[in-house]
């Protein structure tokens, strides 16, 4: 069974594992990662930010979404353990934290993705908006505008399959 739950600090060691598997799972900047793991570690003052998915009691995925102004917002992380990619996992994650951690004056949630996740966000209502340059060189930058509280997304507990 799916189920959602804020993160806490005992979390962070299991969420950096599970990032660092999806991470290079992913198969971009596999060597730079690889040579800088400090891209994989997750600032614990995020963890109030962030939800966790499990599914049968077992840490399957999570979800961070950072404010950087009075109306918008930046997903952080979005990282489902290989295993249960392409499951819906990852769209209920992020579905659900949009619920949890937006406030109603949020008007726009960016992402910066690498190229396999691009398709991810668009599925999801995220438009391209440019290239930006990262520690390990382009990525692409969404935005998804949220006009009213209207525009919120269903609560995704009603969607939650194994």
């Amino acid at each position: 069974m799916l189920t959602f739950r804020p993160a806490h600090a005992v979390d962070l060691p299991e969420l950096e594992a599970l990032q660092a598997r999806a991470s290079l799972a992913a198969g971009e900047n596999v060597n730079d990662l690889i040579s800088n793991p400090d891209a994989m570690v997750i600032p614990p003052e995020n963890l109030s930010l962030s939800v966790v998915a499990e599914i049968s009691g077992v840490v399957a995925g999570f979800c961070t979404i950072l404010p950087t102004s009075l109306d918008g917002a930046e997903v952080d992380a979005v990282f489902v353990d290989p295993k249960a990619w392409r499951t819906g996992l990852g769209r209920a994650l992020l579905l659900y934290a949009e619920q949890e951690i937006l406030t109603k004056e949020t008007r726009s949630l960016g992402v910066v993705s690498g190229r396999h996740a691009v398709p991810f966000y668009q599925s999801l209502g995220f438009r391209e908006s440019g290239v930006v340059m990262t520690r390990f060189g382009p990525a692409v930058r969404l935005i998804k505008t949220l006009n009213s509280a209207c525009d919120r997304p269903a609560d995704p507990r009603a969607e939650q399959t194994e």
